[in-house]
């Protein structure tokens, strides 16, 4: 599992001695503390230096649903190729305190190390490793004794672990300045002296080497962005003007990244007092002609049902963005998961026509945010954008975003008049179940939007026989918009026996152990789904059927994915699920082992997925070339 790493060189020490192998740009650090001790501020400095030093990053942030108290941790993977995801372990974790070690000593790599503050705990035998390097570094008491100030502690460990790896002096001290200079000189002059403080440390204190090396490369025209934030700006240059939203974990990113930019550019953004009024701020804006959106999470949008299903019978275009959490209930607010699926596609009393994106990479939140407005607005239904804590709160190295290929179809919105009272029909009958929409203001127009059964003149009416065609005028829609949909994309070798289904942050964990098969001899393809619903079914179908192992991969307990595929494609028995449900996202291990289990039980050469078809990089996910560890 660790021999193939093409960044290894061996490490020599004092007369040519053989000390340890090193990796080149490739690490995984978890930073760990107490929530509100600034570990996840440190966290966001380290992976900005990572980035400016050329590599490509992911970030996950696993932190208790409370300010203060309680433990956290910020994992940051950094390497010279994309991953979209976690290792299968932890390289180098920096620990504020003796739980940070006792909660993920066993995540480490062999061969890892660790910082551990020493300052006012010791490690136990229980949590020591001899596979494992420990530098006992006591932060707080050199922030008090040195610097007079404990809170630099943070930025202290900082530099001990840029002294370890070999980060760039100049750009960690840029970053700090940068970071501290709102908040006067003394205090950037604090910080950049508790760099050199770290950075001491280690050349006074730190004889063994840690194993790990960083060289700077160019940096590139790159971002390094959040998931959330690529949401809120597919917003707005889709042309997003209203939003209300009420704050809710993970979600509460896009309220507030709306109301910071937003106004610039014309935009209403309110808090409402909860999320019934949200959606009903939001209906009522989208009605008024403006394209609004809102945001919660699993909780709010149960208080959004129905509210979504007056959008829906009044065919007024809504954009909801879904931040998939654990429930059920409060359940995790902080953590991960994929069970809002049903919720999404079914809840509601009675039957509208909706949408389901899924986003799979910070990019793909960005342009799947425009096309949710587009479809939204031109077949007048609601679209959800569903993104989960993994990807919404994660950060990415992501190329610049396109804003010059973003089009803006609005549909059949009559703007300009043309319309004379008396022929204007809001629900007309059409051959593609999409009326004519003209908005208040608009000469001719007549603006009847019953939340009851109406005529196509939008008169409420229980008349059996209209009844029975607008149902089918409204769900026609579904059918018409297929053509216009993201399409699921296609990873890997289009004829490989051993398949894999998924969609959103799995893409990144399915999209490496695809390429660890390929390094053993395994092909493998991948269906990224990007339409959740309507379900792409004739894709799906032909996939499945064509593969003699079909693993969906997904994060909750009771398959909900898995369902979908079967109902289209009836029982099949090379289906196998790999489901995970603890509030954490999938490594890649735990999936290549899943995997590789079916497989020692299979009987012929296909079905161990033994023939490999030449898999070039415009096949594999954005070029992940990552390294087992």
């Amino acid at each position: 599992m660790y021999g193939r790493c093409p960044f290894l060189s061996p490490l020599y020490g004092p007369k040519g001695r053989y000390l340890r192998t090193v990796i080149t740009n490739n690490i995984e650090v978890l930073f760990g503390g107490q929530a509100g001790d600034g570990s996840l501020t440190t966290g966001d400095l380290i992976a900005t230096a990572f980035k400016r030093m050329g590599l490509e990053l992911y970030t996950y942030k696993d932190f208790p649903s409370r300010i203060r108290g309680g433990h956290t941790n910020y994992v940051i993977r950094a390497g010279q190729h994309r991953h979209y995801g976690l290792a299968d372990y932890v390289d180098a974790m920096v620990a504020f305190d003796l739980e940070c070690v006792e909660r993920h000593i066993q995540e480490i790599r062999p061969h890892g190390f660790v910082i551990f503050d020493n300052s006012t705990e010791k490690l136990t035998d229980a949590v020591r490793r001899p596979d494992v390097t420990f530098y006992e570094v006591p932060l707080a008491k050199i922030a008090k004794e040195q610097l007079g100030l404990e809170l630099v502690r943070n930025t202290i460990s900082m530099g001990v672990l840029a002294a370890l790896v070999g980060m760039d002096p100049q750009i960690v001290r840029t970053l700090v300045t940068k970071q501290y200079e709102r908040k006067g000189e003394k205090v950037v002059a604090q910080n950049v002296a508790a760099i050199d403080a770290g950075e001491q440390y280690v050349r006074e204190h730190c004889t063994t080497p840690s194993g790990y090396d960083l060289v700077a490369r160019p940096d590139g025209d790159r971002l390094l962005m959040m998931g959330n934030d690529a949401i809120g700006y597919g917003a707005l240059v889709a042309g997003c003007r209203f939003m209300a939203g009420y704050p809710i974990t993970p979600a509460t990113d896009v309220l507030e990244w709306m109301a910071r930019h937003a106004p610039k550019y014309g935009g209403v953004v309110v808090q409402a007092e909860d999320e019934l009024a949200a959606i009903n701020m939001t209906i009522g804006a989208s009605f008024a002609g403006v394209r609004s959106m809102t945001a919660t999470s699993g909780p709010g949008q149960a208080l959004m049902t129905e509210g979504i299903g007056l959008a829906g019978v009044v065919e007024t275009p809504i954009v909801v963005i879904e931040c998939a959490r654990a429930g059920p209930s409060t359940g995790m607010p902080t953590k991960t998961e994929q069970s809002n699926l049903n919720h999404l596609i079914f809840s509601g009393h009675g039957e509208i026509p909706r949408v389901v994106l899924a986003p799979g990479t910070v990019e793909e939140s960005f342009y799947l945010t425009v096309a949710a407005f587009n479809l939204a607005e031109k077949y007048q239904v609601p679209v959800f954008v569903l993104s989960e804590q993994a990807l919404c709160q994660s950060k990415e190295t992501t190329p610049r975003l396109e804003f010059g290929s973003v089009t803006v179809d609005r549909g059949k919105l009559i703007r300009n008049g043309g319309v004379t009272f008396g022929e204007y029909k809001r629900f007309a009958f059409s051959e593609d179940g999409v009326s004519p929409r003209v908005i208040p203001g608009v000469d001719g127009g007549m603006h009847l939007a019953p939340g009851s059964e109406h005529s196509d003149g939008g008169v409420i009416t229980e008349d059996a026989t209209n009844r029975r065609r607008m149902m089918e005028k409204r769900m026609h829609k579904l059918e018409s918009m297929r053509p216009e949909l993201p399409r699921p994309n296609l990873l890997g070798d289009p004829k490989a026996a051993v398949a894999f289904i998924g969609y959103g942050s799995n893409r990144g964990p399915i999209a490496e152990t695809q390429d660890r098969l390929h390094a053993d001899g395994i092909a493998t393809r991948f269906l990224q789904l990007r339409t959740l619903w309507p379900f792409p079914e004739e894709e799906v179908r032909a996939f499945v059927h064509s593969a003699a192992h079909v693993f969906v991969v997904e994060n909750n307990i009771t398959g909900q994915l898995e369902r979908l595929i079967r109902y289209v494609t009836g029982p099949l028995p090379h289906m196998h699920p790999v489901r995970k449900y603890d509030g954490r996202p999938f490594r890649p291990i735990e999936i290549i082992d899943a995997v590789k289990k079916v497989l020692a039980s299979a009987t012929s050469p296909t079905e161990k997925g033994a023939s490999v078809t030449p898999v070039g990089p415009e096949k594999t996910a954005a070029g992940v070339r990552s390294v087992a560890r």
